[in-house]
């Protein structure tokens, strides 16, 4: 690619200032009363010098303690329980952690790339932690690629507005998801007892309710559409090279992977490489760089077509072996892409669990272009 074809898809100007002008949030009265509260909860009450970064770790453990419970154990109601816990948690902590962060000069396209890095992971098990949990007999079983386009590919083209817009949406539908696979799906269970899951009632208003937030995400994901059209890197090549990943990913699964007989194996890697994309077109915003046309946990995903060559009976422990080195690498390529914004900003740093004595307040701008 010429040098003048590589700044032509370089991500909009992101300006990361406290006055939060880079933001649009779209919320109801019951989200905007508790985001307010967490927020001023985090400026009343939590310690001056603690970090932000570590208050996302909470919701990552939670969840992935979550999804090994559901994918080991029978279904119990403690577990719908937790789940809720877990999305409201991850809710709060989310919300405090960027006050947090304007409040005692921590702010940095590191620290941004790791909220945002936590959210996907987030989303991923949430993803797969509802689809072992909600109903799974009767005509009206949630397909899991609805699942999937709901709770990380609409994500993953938020990301991608974000990178050709520098304004960040947070849609409605990421509040309704939870609505209706969190707090309806979680509630009821706990009420009513994991019975509920069977009642042909319950399965209708519950694929209803799906069918409600897939319509939601896609009239969001227009609205992506229409603002990223409107963006100077709007072209066919841009569109082609956000595009071709996921369809290749998503593809796979619809025609393929969907069944299989290890439906753990098939849907994590679907998650991951899905993850993967959404973090690493996110990290080269962040880096002033355009985005990929694959990642290294996609290119690795891909290779699940020449495996399907190997003996039926190794299947199984290869697909697990290739989940091991996809989270493998997708660590790596975090830890990578953070000391890459650490050093454009070495004056903020990223403290990980307490600030130092020693630390001031950064007074200038954050932004990718000016640390670029």
């Amino acid at each position: 690619m010429s040098t003048h074809q590589a700044r032509a898809l370089e991500p909009h100007e992101l300006v990361l200032d406290k006055q939060q002008s880079y933001k649009r949030l779209e919320e109801d009265a019951l989200i905007r009363v508790v985001r307010e509260e967490c927020r001023h909860f985090a400026v009343h009450h939590l310690p001056y010098r603690l970090s932000p970064v570590v208050l996302g770790i909470p919701g990552l453990l939670l969840h992935l303690f979550l999804l090994a419970a559901v994918h080991t154990f029978e279904r119990a109601r403690w577990m719908y329980a937790l789940w809720v816990v877990c999305r409201v948690l991850h809710f709060c902590l989310d919300a405090m952690d960027g006050t947090q962060a304007r409040r005692n000069g921590t702010q940095s396209t590191a620290r941004h790339f790791w909220d945002h890095w936590v959210d996907v992971m987030n989303s991923a098990m949430a993803v797969l932690i509802v689809a072992q949990l909600g109903p799974r007999q009767g005509v009206y079983f949630l397909p899991y690629i609805l699942l999937t386009a709901t709770g990380q590919l609409f994500f993953y083209l938020g990301l991608c507005r974000y990178f050709a817009t520098g304004v960040m949406r947070d849609p409605y539908i990421n509040h309704l998801w939870n609505y209706v696979f969190c707090l309806f799906l979680g509630l009821s269970v706990c009420v009513f007892g994991v019975g509920i899951l069977e009642v042909p009632a319950f399965q209708l208003t519950y694929a209803l309710a799906s069918l409600v937030a897939f319509g939601a995400g896609a009239w969001s994901l227009l609205q992506d559409v229409v603002l990223m059209y409107r963006s100077p890197l709007s072209s066919p090549r841009f569109y082609v090279r956000i595009l071709t990943a996921p369809v290749l990913i998503l593809g796979l699964y619809v025609t393929w992977m969907r069944d299989w007989s290890d439906v753990f194996s098939a849907r994590a890697l679907v998650a991951l490489a899905m993850s993967s994309l959404a973090v690493g077109v996110h990290a080269r915003q962040l880096v002033n760089k355009p985005p990929a046309w694959l990642t290294v946990e996609s290119m690795l995903f891909l290779l699940l077509i020449p495996l399907s060559a190997v003996p039926v009976a190794l299947q199984p422990a290869l697909h697990h072996g290739l989940l091991l080195v996809m989270m493998l690498t997708l660590i790596i390529s975090m830890c990578r892409y953070l000391r890459e914004m650490i050093s454009q900003y070495p004056e903020i740093g990223f403290p990980l669990v307490w600030l130092s004595s020693t630390h001031r307040p950064v007074l200038h701008t954050v932004s990718n272009k000016l640390a670029a």
